[in-house]
Formats: C-alpha cells, sequence, structure tokens
C-alpha cells in the first residue's frame, strides 16, 4: 500500500471578484485554482455548498473580503 501526500489548499483574501458563477452565474464570491491548473468561480451558496469538495481539490482559493466561507469556517476581511 502506498500512501499520498495531500497538501491543503492555500486562502486568501481579495477585495472583490468580478467573476460569475460556473454553476448558476450569479456574482463569484471565491475563486480558485484546481491542481491540474484549471479554474472555478462560485457564488456564496455554491461555494459553501460544495466547501469540503474545493479544499480537496483546489491549490488556491480567493475568497471575497466579507464572506462567511464554510471551507474555513472564518469570514474573510481585509480591513
Amino acid at each position: 500500500m502506498s500512501q499520498t501526500v495531500m497538501s491543503r489548499s492555500v486562502t486568501y483574501v481579495v477585495p472583490e471578484l468580478l467573476e460569475r458563477c460556473d454553476s448558476c452565474g450569479a456574482a463569484a464570491r471565491l475563486s480558485l485554482v484546481l491542481g491540474d491548473g484549471g479554474e472555478l468561480a462560485f457564488c456564496g451558496h455554491h461555494g459553501n455548498r460544495f466547501a469540503e469538495h474545493i479544499l480537496t481539490v483546489a491549490d488556491r482559493v480567493a475568497v471575497e473580503s466579507g464572506f462567511a466561507w464554510r471551507g474555513t469556517g472564518a469570514t474573510f476581511d481585509l480591513g
């Protein structure tokens, strides 16, 4: 049996995201870069709905300032 080492996603705060949710088209509250280089954006609803899965596949997660993302259990704020 071999072991797989998984690194934790890097999460950082941005003042504003201009993207739209790839699931429903609403304003994005988080954006992520996948391990294979792909990118996705999610509104608050879908970002929180898929939080556990996002943490397993994303290398980097940008969270809009003021958004309470379930993936970390914290509200991100720049100020």
